[in-house]
């Protein structure tokens, strides 16, 4: 039997969802992958719990933490209750598995903060998995960003599925596509469920404001629906596609349009609901032009092996595949050489903790049964992190 220990680092929606899943499956994979997972630690930005004991930490310490996550608690109130001690966040001892053990840090966290627990355990020997994006999307000069992309390739000991389209097999799809010899001609995609949604409404005839202050009630959007509108997450998930079949590119080269008017991006959230059918009218003549063509609008990335990259609104052709996406799905269509004339599809949901928390688990499997099985860790002491 396998022992695998897994660092949690950021226990918000996406990270408890993986916390559960864990707590909810690794009977099975005990008995069918002969792997006995644990969660050694959890971290946060307020501090991590660790675990005293190889299995890891207990499992109602564990269900306590996701509970009070999800009821705005802080780690340090949820330890205290339990009578734990959290220790800082970047404390020593979290990434030093006993020897033989595979160790995998799951960064579900948001910002590049945590890119130096990502690196640490990298050098330690360990393996990566990311939903969160900001450390992939660090400059090329950054020699963090360089030691994160360097494990990112085939055989490496860095995962990405999960940043672009949560469970979506994006990445696994590409890199089987690159490792076999294909070459990419273009990948186009929607890649942001919160648009996805917001453009199906305006193409069935709702005003972009209304749009998407709806997209917002059902929770499509961030509680500041500009961290969608302003195209970044978009960016950055063009920037790592770009990345994986080989550009070295900065996310300042992208060409990102912003549909959040500049004179409404310092405003309270409140005042720019109020105030975001000002765009109404513009939004209402582009989609108006589209329809007219047969086409439809479309929040969209495009990336090449060279020439530049943007991502920002398309007229779409309905026929296609793309054009067709209705609501917060996902869809990404590679053009390689070996499918020209018919891309390379993949779609489904692009948002959601479930989805997303699997994305990640799948990659957490892969690596404890390829790149780290094959070379564990030689000891604790040689692992310093």
């Amino acid at each position: 039997m396998r022992q695998v220990t897994l660092v949690q680092v950021g226990v918000g929606t996406v990270g408890g969802a993986v916390v559960e899943q864990v707590l909810d499956h690794r009977a099975r994979w005990r008995r069918d992958l002969a792997l006995e997972v644990g969660v050694g630690a959890v971290v946060t930005r307020d501090g991590a719990l660790v675990a005293d004991e190889p299995a890891g930490l207990p499992d109602e310490t564990l269900r306590a933490v996701v509970a009070g996550r999800r009821t705005g608690a802080t780690l340090r109130d949820v330890a205290r209750q339990h009578g734990m001690v959290p220790v800082p966040a970047d404390d020593g001892t979290i990434g030093r598995p006993p020897a033989g053990e595979a160790l995998i840090v799951l960064d579900a966290a948001a910002g590049a903060e945590t890119a130096g627990i990502d690196v640490r355990v990298l050098g330690g020997g360990g393996g990566v998995v990311l939903s969160n994006k900001a450390p992939l999307a660090l400059s090329t000069a950054d020699p963090t960003a360089a030691a994160l992309w360097r494990a990112a390739g085939p055989g490496g000991r860095l995962r990405y599925e999960a940043t672009c389209g949560a469970g979506l097999p994006v990445i696994s799809t590409l890199r089987a596509l690159l490792d076999t010899g294909d070459e990419v001609i273009e990948i186009q995609g929607a890649l942001s469920g919160t648009l996805g949604a917001i453009f199906s409404d305006v193409a069935a005839g709702q005003p972009f404001s209304a749009a998407v202050r709806s997209a917002k009630e059902r929770g499509y959007t961030e509680p500041d629906p500009r961290d969608d509108l302003s195209g970044l997450d978009v960016a950055r998930k063009a920037l790592i596609l770009a990345r994986t079949i080989g550009r070295r590119i900065d996310l300042g080269e992208i060409e990102v349009e912003s549909l959040v008017p500049e004179h409404l991006r310092d405003v309270g959230v409140e005042e720019f609901l109020a105030r975001v059918e000002e765009g109404d009218a513009a939004m209402a003549e582009r989609a108006a032009a589209a329809k007219a063509a047969g086409r439809a609008l479309k929040y969209v990335a495009t990336v090449r092996p060279d020439g530049p990259l943007a991502v920002g609104v398309r007229a779409v052709d309905t026929g296609t595949v793309l054009g067709a996406l209705q609501g917060p799905e996902n869809i990404v269509s590679i053009r390689t050489r070996r499918y020209d004339a018919y891309p390379l599809n993949v779609a489904g949901p692009g948002a959601g903790a479930a989805v997303t928390a699997a994305g990640m688990l799948a990659d957490v499997l892969a690596l404890a049964t390829g790149p780290l099985a094959a070379h564990p860790v030689a000891s604790a002491e040689g692992n310093p992190t």
